[in-house]
């Protein structure tokens, strides 16, 4: 061959345009984003990502498989397609976000939009938004780069995909094989995992690859045995439109997704590629003029959707109205078409080399600005910071995640995994035992101002119970050793003398978080209510036996929203009502509340402390008290709540903290 022959040889093969896969992209975006905007309408709207994962699988592999069999595959060209594809509207997006955080965003919402952006760059935003996952976590819907996890879990496969074919090729093995094995494999793992952790299973790219091969299934037939295709082309294309309704009827946010459940959408998509453009509703309704218009714009609409939704969460401080939501999805179509016509469609089409290091080079910038917003934690001198008078500085609630090694420097003990043991005194009066809720209960122990001496023994997530095994399914991350966390805290408290009173308080258990684990008391798996009775009372026991005054602190009322939301962040000096009625905190308490009276009454020795009076008055519980915000999140107490609180206790005779006055002193 001629080298101008071979300049001119095309880099890889491309399969003819089909119409009709633009308008099941239309499908696919149109549910996702009626789902965000209105799920009221519907509530299954989210299996449209599931429908993108078969057809991107379908489209790449039938690239891949046609030039490794017509000896033209580029490992090089592969990626150099996949930046042209990918990197234009996304670098359009995650700029505008940049920009619009630097205006909107207070310092910790900024600062976790810097990881996001960091994550979205290198392709790992379902790992950061698996790990993130908890009640530490803000509402998804103020994450405005939470629906790159799926564009993350695409180009994982694309990184190991097209190598493992040309693996697979160079060894003349099968790829239907080889590619039904990982698939089915993969298909286990998401089975395994939706019972088990359905975070996981949502997030892991090893429990959703088996989508995207089930597209590449398809590509193989589609080359090797068309005529498979070929037969009941509209018995396939009804078969996939109906599966694709089931699964829109029928699923929800409660099911347990992906599972078997993700077979509808997959399934479904899989007979609709297959059934070709002739069919007749691929020929009629997927290839409708309007339905391919969508279609070619699905991954700028994709892109834009979710940030102007979730900006305009974040900016009315709750779910916008109607005319909101539905404003933002006009605005995310306008920008979508934008996108593609002046900056995606141009920059696809340019085969220079120069455009491809640009936007490679911009990916990098962006990067590069994610991760210096976040080590400057979200550069806190801006003026929209100076509305956010309740998170202080002194507030040591985050840095308590990690432990100062008091337990092994005071008292000899061993550290276990997941504990945070702090004290600031080599002889500490009272001691403080529980959850981050304690923790942010003993936050203004070290505060500049406070000289309290007290020592603090807690896990993250942890129902701190010593006499039961606990088998998290919630947050594993954290709450790996929270019976052995337990029986530190008996341990500390036995072996230092100084301990006085022992301040003990927790997480209320709730349907949505304690039905995540299970308690078992000698092989016998207990109700929520029934751990936290024989748990608590455990620990009781065993304090109360130290000579030790234990008190108990009801946990605090929750707010519906996020203090954030309180403030208007465009309107300074005033602030939204995020309190809800005293009566809507009772009945939302009531199981809880009835638990602890009887915790009272099987353990007399204990004294309970209701805090409840200090975050509930005139018939509402609120996020403000004289001009001051009460909470740090929707459930952490701030640092001069602790203040308060830990005064009131001390007013009333419960524990003596020396540096931190009685409610009411000077």
């Amino acid at each position: 061959m001629t080298n101008a022959a071979e300049k001119n040889k095309p880099h890889s093969l491309h399969p003819k345009y089909r119409p009709d896969i633009d308008g099941l992209r239309a499908i696919a975006v149109g549910s996702v984003l009626v789902f965000h905007a209105f799920p009221e309408w519907i509530a299954s709207g989210f299996i449209g990502v599931d429908i993108f994962f078969v057809i991107s699988g379908f489209l790449i592999s039938l690239i891949l498989f046609n030039n490794l069999e017509q000896g033209r595959f580029s490992i090089l060209d592969f990626y150099v397609r996949r930046v042209r594809r990918i990197f234009p509207a996304l670098m359009t997006v995650m700029l505008s976000c940049i920009v619009a955080g630097w205006f909107v965003l207070f310092a910790d919402e900024y600062k976790q939009l810097g990881k996001h952006l960091f994550g979205g760059s290198t392709f790992i935003s379902n790992v950061l938004f698996w790990r993130e996952s908890g009640y530490f976590d803000n509402a998804a819907e103020t994450k405005p780069l939470l629906h790159l996890w799926s564009l993350a879990i695409e180009e994982q496969f694309y990184l190991f995909w097209p190598l493992l074919l040309a693996f697979v090729w160079k060894r003349k093995w099968g790829f239907l094989r080889i590619v039904a094995v990982i698939a089915l494999a993969s298909f286990l793992i998401n089975i395994y995992l939706v019972s088990r952790d359905q975070t996981a299973a949502f997030y892991s790219p090893f429990a959703r690859f088996w989508e995207l091969m089930v597209g590449g299934v398809l590509g193989y037939i589609n080359l090797h045995r068309p005529d498979l295709n070929s037969r009941y082309r509209n018995l396939q294309s009804s078969l996939g439109l109906l599966l694709l309704a089931v699964g829109f009827a029928l699923l929800s946010s409660a099911s347990a997704f992906p599972g078997w459940w993700a077979l509808l959408p997959s399934v479904g998509a899989f007979l609709l590629l297959s059934a070709g453009p002739e069919a007749w509703f691929n020929r009629h309704v997927l290839s409708n003029r309007l339905m391919v218009w969508i279609g070619l714009i699905s991954y700028p609409l994709y892109l834009w959707h979710w940030p102007l939704l979730a900006f305009a969460t974040i900016i009315e401080g709750e779910k916008p109205a109607p005319h909101v939501r539905f404003g933002a999805v006009v605005l995310s179509v306008l920008m979508a078409w934008l996108t593609f016509v002046l900056i995606e469609r141009p920059l696809r089409k340019s085969h220079s080399l120069r455009v491809v290091w640009t936007l490679s080079a911009l990916n990098v910038l962006v990067a590069a600005c994610g991760m210096l917003i976040y080590l400057n934690d979200g550069f806190n001198g801006r003026e929209i910071n100076k509305q956010l008078d309740y998170l202080s500085a002194a507030d040591i609630f985050e840095g308590s995640r990690n432990s100062d090694g008091s337990c092994n420097r005071l008292n000899h003990l061993p550290g276990v995994a997941e504990e945070v043991c702090l004290s600031n005194s080599a002889q500490p009066t009272t001691m403080f035992v529980g959850d981050s809720h304690v923790m942010a209960l003993h936050s203004s122990i070290f505060s500049k101002d406070t000289q309290a001496s007290a020592i603090m023994v807690a896990g993250h997530a942890c129902h701190l119970y010593p006499n039961l095994t606990y088998t998290p399914t919630y947050l594993r991350r954290w709450a790996n050793n929270c019976t052995a966390i337990a029986n530190e805290a008996i341990k500390v408290a036995a072996e230092t003398p100084s301990v006085r009173t022992v301040v003990l308080s927790g997480a209320y258990p709730r349907d949505d978080l304690s039905l995540r684990s299970q308690f078992y008391l000698d092989g016998k798996q207990l109700s929520s209510r029934d751990a936290f009775l024989s748990g608590n009372g455990a620990m009781i026991d065993s304090l109360l036996k130290l000579g030790k005054k234990v008190v108990f602190v009801v946990d605090v009322p929750y707010l519906k929203l996020d203090p954030h939301s309180c403030v208007n962040r465009f309107n300074p000096g005033t602030s939204r009502e995020c309190g809800y009625s005293m009566a809507e905190h009772e009945a939302l308490r009531k199981d809880y509340d009835a638990a602890v009276i009887e915790l009272k009454k099987q353990h007399p020795g204990v004294t309970v402390f209701d805090p409840t009076p200090l975050f509930c008055h005139d018939g509402m519980c609120t996020a403000k008290r004289d001009n001051v915000y009460l909470y740090n999140d929707t459930q952490h107490i701030s640092l001069p709540a602790s203040k308060y609180l830990l005064s009131t206790m001390q007013a009333r005779g419960l524990l003596q903290l020396d540096g931190v006055a009685p409610k009411g002193s000077k």
